[in-house]
């Protein structure tokens, strides 16, 4: 029988907290009149700062809300960090690699950088298990043994799994003020409603397919019905 699907965690807190002590003793060595080396310095520990308050806010606030609301404890918290963030974050470790690439005391490696910067990959994936779980909870919690009423599971599935719906558990559990992205761009300040929408969606998708991660089909079928 497969192996249970699972991730192991990569410390993506602690390395990302090494990387802006780091960047931060560098910027204190640099003259003050290196204005360009100064400023893309500034630049990193901006954006790490920016992702560390998030990761705090995550840890303190979303995890236990959501431990509460669902009565369960996650063994992998740092998988709730992984739904919730962004693939914008790619390109913050990308550019640290460069930034690291003939730094012989670089404090993280290149592998290690590109596990950081998969972060929003991973994200993608736990969506797509949640939602194809959550698929899965919702025909079972509604199933009705008559032919003649599967018209009715399909409509109440809908209504269910729509982004509508599920971005209204989103601003619920405050998953949207706490996703780990870059610092909004004028692109994210001019966003479309449907598309703040449908990240929400996606947002909630993600917390969901962490806990059929760590928990199964069984534990969601309990959860669902709390989102009620």
């Amino acid at each position: 029988m497969k192996e249970k699907l699972k991730w192991n965690a990569i410390g993506l807190g602690k390395k990302t907290q090494i990387l802006r002590d780091y960047l931060q003793n560098e910027k204190n060595k640099v003259p003050i009149d290196h204005t360009s080396k100064l400023s893309k310095l500034i630049g990193y520990l901006t954006e790490l700062n920016h992702l560390l308050e998030q990761m705090e806010k995550i840890e303190i606030i979303i995890i236990p809300k959501l431990e509460k609301l669902f009565r369960l404890k996650f063994t992998t918290p740092e998988l709730v960090m992984f739904a919730l963030s962004r693939p914008s974050i790619r390109n913050i470790f990308e550019d640290l690699s460069k930034h690291f690439r003939n730094d012989e005391n670089a404090p993280l490696n290149e592998k290690e950088l590109m596990e950081l910067a998969s972060s929003g990959d991973a994200a993608d994936i736990l969506a797509l298990l949640g939602d194809s779980a959550l698929d899965l909870a919702i025909i079972q919690l509604l199933w009705d043994s008559s032919l003649s009423k599967t018209g009715n599971l399909t409509e109440k599935r809908q209504e269910v799994v729509s982004n509508q719906n599920l971005a209204i558990y989103c601003d619920e559990w405050g998953l949207f003020t706490c996703r780990l992205n870059r610092l909004k761009s004028s692109t994210e300040e001019d966003a479309k409603q449907e598309t703040i929408i449908h990240e929400k969606a996606t947002l909630v998708e993600s917390i969901l397919g962490v806990i059929y991660l760590e928990f199964g089909l069984e534990v969601l079928l309990r959860v669902v019905p709390l989102m009620q």
